[in-house]
């Protein structure tokens, strides 16, 4: 893709659709997140997030990435970053592995392509796409496909694993990076959204409620990191399978902090109140929930994340996995992935407050 600075960007943000001033693509209705240039500011504070949780690496697992991507002769290295977003991961990995040529895809295309102060490396390209579509056409080969926080746009999850194989280059990667936006207690639980003026009623996950409802409102449960371990096990494709959960201070409520996970949280707080406006934008565009109540549940959910009171005082679940592309020819999927018997979507998200 020819990298001219401008050169499509300014068409993409007039082509998005507006709502609460929020710019939102037209190719995957499934995706409920603005992308605009607000988005994609606050992804690069999100990047930030998590080479902090990564203890300043670009990757978890730092010995199999850079075996995938060793210098071999004859070999030019490939790395596809999908839902590339703001851009910062796809060229923070060209500029580290410069024999690599890296390409980024996304709904839109990054705004850094528009800003002449920032240089895109020459191996670095982006490409306007739906990686629901797009996994089916490629014919190159890849070292590492890197997948960061894009499942509400992925339609088949397990679908995308198989597809991921078929592109990966044997002892090539797969690394994959979820979040979820509820609140957690110290052991992962989801905590119960309680009634409005009861002890320990919280803005934040009444508000995380009501987007979720959004979400599912478009299908299936999309955020099916909870099931990354099964899918890639049971996918023929792969070995060496590694799924990790960590839990991370939503703000810096805690005085036993030390340095690190301090400047976590509070990079985790300033994400937080970038998201906050895109998630509220994402309820009043599905029309469903009057504006005002939409607008105190959302006032009262800022107010908790930038005054911390003990509502606050949880975590979040992220979520990392690798698996690397075994030796053997490619499998097809046989049949859709199942969900486990007696399966219940609220088990895995925030279970909506009862009308009683």
């Amino acid at each position: 893709m020819n990298q001219v600075p401008g050169s499509g960007v300014a068409e993409t943000e007039q082509s998005l659709t507006t709502t609460d001033g929020r710019g939102f693509q037209k190719k995957n209705d499934a995706y409920t997140l603005p992308t605009d240039r607000n988005e994609h500011t606050r992804l690069d504070l999100q990047h930030e997030a998590v080479r902090l949780i990564l203890g300043g690496e670009l990757y978890q697992t730092p010995e199999l990435v850079r075996a995938a991507l060793s210098l071999r002769e004859n070999t030019k290295r490939r790395i596809l970053d999908v839902g590339a977003g703001s851009g910062r991961w796809a060229i923070e990995m060209a500029e580290e592995f410069p024999h690599a040529e890296v390409l980024g895809i996304d709904l839109v295309e990054p705004d850094v392509l528009s800003d002449p102060t920032r240089r895109v490396p020459s191996n670095c390209s982006f490409e306007n796409a739906d990686a629901n579509e797009y996994m089916a056409k490629i014919d190159s080969v890849y070292d590492l496909v890197h997948f960061r926080c894009v499942e509400l746009g992925i339609h088949d999850s397990d679908l995308f694993f198989y597809d991921a194989a078929r592109v990966l280059r044997p002892g090539g990667l797969l690394l994959l990076m979820g979040a979820d936006p509820k609140l957690v207690d110290e052991k992962g639980q989801t905590i119960p959204v309680q009634k409005p003026g009861t002890i320990g009623y919280s803005h934040y996950q009444h508000f995380i409620s009501c987007f979720t409802e959004v979400h599912l409102k478009l299908g299936s449960l999309r955020l099916r990191h909870p099931f990354w371990k099964s899918m890639l096990d049971s996918n023929p494709n792969y070995s060496e399978v590694q799924v990790q959960e960590l839990l991370i201070h939503v703000v810096p409520w805690s005085n036993d902090m030390n340095e690190t996970k301090r400047k976590q949280a509070e990079t985790m707080q300033a994400n937080l109140l970038r998201i906050l406006p895109a998630f509220k934008a994402s309820i009043l565009r599905d029309k469903t929930l009057p504006e005002e109540f939409v607008n105190e549940l959302f006032e009262g959910a800022m107010k908790e994340v930038r005054e911390m009171p003990p509502v606050i005082h949880r975590y979040f679940k992220w979520v990392f996995g690798t698996a690397v592309r075994n030796e053997t020819a490619w499998t097809a999927r046989k049949g859709p992935w199942q969900e486990p018997p007696g399966f219940d979507v609220y088990d895995y998200v925030v279970r909506p407050l009862s009308e009683d």
